[in-house]
């Protein structure tokens, strides 16, 4: 008893419709995928170490807010190393938005001081993130009493530092 194949042609002749029937399909695949990003949605991870002349600060942010950005959670460290002594904190992440590569976010400070030794414990903070420029750049924090006049994502000074090492990731 002899089969046969049902397609008999060599392979080098089926290679055209194999290669567009697998492009098809990957285009179906693709547009039925649900988007990896939303509108809503926003994230941003890293480290900025800014060092200009005797100042060095770095900002370190891991942060997401997937159901918009008042819903944002993570955490954040600053530390700026100047002349006049360290000033460092940390804090939780309460909303974060991002725009054409703008990063806003904001929060409460967990445990910090200022180099003068004014403690930050509670104070609300905000910081600008610029993600897209090169070089990156960041915002030094504004502080305020908790629920006063930093608003949510409302961002942070315009004075802003160039990230000279490392740098963020946003999505």
């Amino acid at each position: 008893m002899c089969f046969k194949s049902p397609n008999t042609r060599p392979l080098a002749s089926r290679r055209p419709r194999l290669v567009a029937a697998f492009a098809v399909a990957l285009l179906v695949g693709l547009a039925a995928a649900p988007s990896g990003a939303s509108a809503q949605s926003a994230q941003i991870s890293g480290a900025g170490l800014s060092k200009v002349g005797k100042d060095t600060r770095k900002l370190t942010a891991n942060a997401t807010a997937s159901a918009g950005p008042s819903s944002a959670t993570g955490d954040i460290q600053f530390i700026h190393n100047s002349p006049a002594g360290l000033s460092r904190f940390r804090g939780t992440v309460s909303c974060l938005s991002t725009s054409g590569g703008v990063v806003k976010i904001s929060g409460t400070v967990d445990k910090g001081e200022t180099a003068t030794g004014t403690l930050l414990d509670g104070k609300a903070f905000a910081f600008t993130i610029h993600a897209a420029t090169s070089p990156q750049s960041f915002s030094l924090p504004t502080f305020a009493d908790a629920g006063s006049s930093i608003g949510a994502c409302s961002g942070s000074q315009a004075v802003t530092v160039p990230v000279t090492e490392l740098g963020f990731r946003t999505q």
